[in-house]
């Protein structure tokens, strides 16, 4: 009983086999030269997929280039929720030790950013947010925040040579800064409205956010 089951498994293997072996011949013969580099080119996108280095180069670089056609929008006036006098107790930590309230950007209008390091929309629209910040570093709270390791965050920055301030979550943001996935960014007015949520890439240094936040500065 044994050598039979032996006998089938091997018998099905050639047979499988054999059936591959016509298959890539079809292929080989039947296809063009470019309808063979598309399937080529297909696969070894799925391999690299597998692979967790070279996966996160390529969406990183996807969202990248994907990012450039979504630009920000304000929401309509009558749909802004605003922030109350608890929001804005929402504590934070700059750096290891140090406590930092979200009260103290009040009065301010916000640039607030939910990111992580292993998140490649967030990798992707990282130099545009630098690229914002270095036009408007000094009209805007810029406010990143990142639920990793300090350590692990300055290394990041180091790296890429970002000069962007990041703040640590300390306890869970309010309600009215929910979020459901990385990165997700809210704009808010010196009044505390919320005018703008976007979850996911976005071209942040383009035309749609200098003029939002230009208004919002006014």
């Amino acid at each position: 009983m044994h050598e039979g089951t032996g006998k089938f498994y091997l018998c099905m293997k050639l047979k499988k086999m054999a059936t591959l072996k016509e298959r890539f011949t079809n292929w080989k013969e039947n296809k063009s030269i470019w309808q063979k580099a598309g399937d080529i080119l297909f696969w070894v996108l799925i391999l690299l997929l597998l692979i967790p280095g070279p996966r996160k180069v390529l969406l990183t670089t996807f969202n990248r280039t994907a990012l450039h056609v979504k630009s920000p929008r304000m929401i309509a006036e009558e749909k802004q929720e605003q922030l109350s006098d608890l929001d804005y107790n929402w504590l934070l930590a700059w750096g290891q030790d140090e406590p930092f309230y979200f009260s103290n950007v009040r009065d301010q209008v916000i640039f607030l950013n939910f990111w992580a390091t292993w998140c490649p929309p967030c990798m992707a629209e990282m130099p545009e947010i630098e690229k914002l910040y270095e036009q408007y570093g000094d009209k805007v709270a810029f406010v990143l925040v990142s639920n990793e390791k300090p350590e692990v965050v300055q290394a990041f920055l180091d790296k890429h040579e970002y000069v962007l301030p990041v703040f640590y979550m300390g306890t869970n943001p309010p309600e009215i800064l929910n979020h459901r996935g990385l990165p997700t960014t809210f704009i808010i007015s010196k009044d505390g409205h919320v005018v703008s949520k976007k979850t996911g890439a976005a071209n942040w240094d383009s035309r749609a956010t200098r003029k939002i936040l230009d208004k919002l500065i006014k």
